[in-house]
C-alpha cells in the first residue's frame, strides 16, 4: 500500500515537472515569436504605406493591386509565426467574444466624425479632385506608347 501512494506521488511528481517545463519552454517561444512578429510589422508598416501609395498613383482601375498583395503575405506570415496556437492547451471554456472587431469599432468612429465635423458635399467634391489629381498623376507617368493600351491585368 505505502508503496502505490509513493508510485502516485513519483508520477504526480513527473507529470508536475513535464507541465513546468511545457509552461517555461511554450513562454519562450512565445517571446520569440513576439519578437518575430513585432518585427514583422515594423517591416509591413512603411511596406503597406508604399504599396497602397504606389497602387493608387500608378494604377487608376486597379489601385489596391499591391497594398492587398502584400496584406496576403502579411495573413501568410502570421499563419507561419503562429502566435497564438499554444492557445488550444487552453483547459477551460473559450472565451465567448461577441462584440465587434476593431475593424467595425474604426467604422463607427469615422461614422461619428464624420456626421458631426465633415460635409458630405464637400467629401464628396474632395474626393473627385482627389481622384483626378491621381488619374492626371497616373497619364503622366504612363509611357506614350501605353496610354492608348488598356492596363494590363498582372504585372
Amino acid at each position: 500500500m505505502a508503496e502505490q501512494v509513493k508510485s502516485k506521488q513519483i508520477e504526480s511528481k513527473n507529470t508536475s515537472n513535464h507541465q513546468r517545463n511545457e509552461v517555461i519552454h511554450d513562454t519562450v517561444v512565445l517571446q520569440l515569436k513576439l519578437i518575430v512578429d513585432g518585427f514583422r510589422d515594423l517591416v509591413l508598416l512603411p511596406v503597406c504605406l508604399g504599396a497602397g501609395i504606389w497602387g493608387l498613383i500608378r494604377h487608376q482601375k486597379n489601385p489596391g493591386r499591391y497594398l492587398y498583395r502584400v496584406l496576403s503575405y502579411g495573413r501568410l506570415s502570421e499563419k507561419w509565426i503562429g502566435l497564438f496556437d499554444e492557445a488550444d492547451k487552453d483547459i477551460y471554456e473559450p472565451l465567448d467574444y461577441k462584440d465587434k472587431k476593431l475593424n467595425d469599432i474604426l467604422q463607427k468612429t469615422q461614422d461619428v466624425f464624420e456626421s458631426k465635423y465633415v460635409d458630405p458635399a464637400k467629401k464628396e467634391q474632395l474626393l473627385e479632385k482627389f481622384n483626378l489629381a491621381l488619374n492626371d498623376i497616373n497619364g503622366k507617368l504612363k509611357p506614350k506608347s501605353t496610354r492608348k493600351n488598356p492596363e494590363p491585368t498582372q504585372e
